[in-house]
């Protein structure tokens, strides 16, 4: 790896983890959306964009690459820039990409599994559920999401690794390198992370000690109340909108389409119905959908 002092390793890695952090919440944000509690949600524990699980995730993932590939330099690991770590041969996928992947997704589940119960045990918040899922274990992990997971590494390992050191060797230049050559530090880089993570840890000191009083005024304040109203009317003028526009289509194009989608909801529904059966305990729930509250917060357990 790049040649530095532990506190310059250190500033890198705070970059890198609040990156992760920032890209996971999107990503979660996106996925309950339009996959899960079928809503917006904020999908954290924290008020602020960020999950700091997914910040763990990159940062254990790269560590762990890192260290396999500078102690088993002899292994032709995958390396498609020739570069990667103390590596310089370039080489393509390999038996021995096994090992680093089998690790890290080790490493994936145990950094969820103990999330989830710190979360559950002590804070008394459930921030993802998969209680009705077959084969979990407290509800905080369960084998079809371990594949997920999987996926997430593998990816991670062949399309995302090489270029993370990248960026990780060229934060660290520009951080520690300056123009006029020497080691004279980016004061105005890091004094921007420094803000950045002042923010971060007020998020995390007041969500942790207010999360249930500020649960409870979300929940009554009227511009809660009249967000949800004018989301309701929103949707009933577009449907009849949409109603006024189909009327207006001659009645063999709608006859037509309409019985090309109760088709396709046939196909959609046989589907539906196995993958539920297949995956869920009870087939009538589908998953975490009432896991938040109104105001889109995870809820709080008793």
């Amino acid at each position: 790896m790049k040649h530095g002092t532990f506190s310059e390793y250190f500033i890198v890695f705070l970059v890198i983890f609040i990156l992760g952090c920032l890209i996971g919440y999107g990503l979660e944000v996106l996925y309950r959306r339009f996959f899960s509690a079928k809503k917006w949600v904020n999908p954290g524990f924290l008020k602020g964009p960020w999950l700091p699980l997914y910040g763990f995730g990159v940062v254990t993932m790269f560590l762990i690459s890192a260290l396999i590939s500078d102690n088993l330099p002899s292994w032709p690991l995958y390396n498609p820039l020739g570069k990667l770590f103390s590596n310089k041969t370039v080489s393509g996928p390999s038996v021995y990409d096994l090992v680093p992947i089998s690790i890290i997704f080790v490493a994936l589940i145990t950094l969820e599994f103990l999330a989830g119960v710190i979360f559950v045990k002590g804070f008394k918040v459930r921030l993802w559920d998969y209680s009705n899922l077959k084969g979990n274990i407290l509800g905080v992990i369960c084998p079809q999401f371990s594949l997920v997971w999987l996926l997430v590494d593998v990816m991670y390992y062949y399309l995302i690794n090489p270029y993370l050191y990248e960026a990780f060797t060229g934060i660290f230049d520009f951080i520690f390198t300056s123009s006029l050559g020497g080691t004279t530090v980016n004061v105005l880089l890091i004094f921007i992370v420094g803000v950045v993570y002042g923010l971060f840890f007020l998020d995390l000191v007041t969500s942790l000690h207010l999360f249930g009083k500020l649960q409870k005024l979300i929940r009554e304040s009227p511009g809660v109340h009249s967000y949800e109203h004018l989301r309701e009317e929103t949707k009933k003028k577009v449907l009849l909108a949409k109603a006024e526009l189909i009327k207006k289509v001659p009645k063999k194009f709608t006859d037509a389409y309409e019985e090309e989608r109760k088709k396709h909801q046939k196909r959609v529904s046989r589907f539906k119905q196995w993958f539920i059966k297949l995956n869920y305990i009870d087939p009538s729930k589908e998953g975490n959908k009432d896991n938040y509250d109104s105001s889109g917060r995870p809820k709080r357990e008793e």
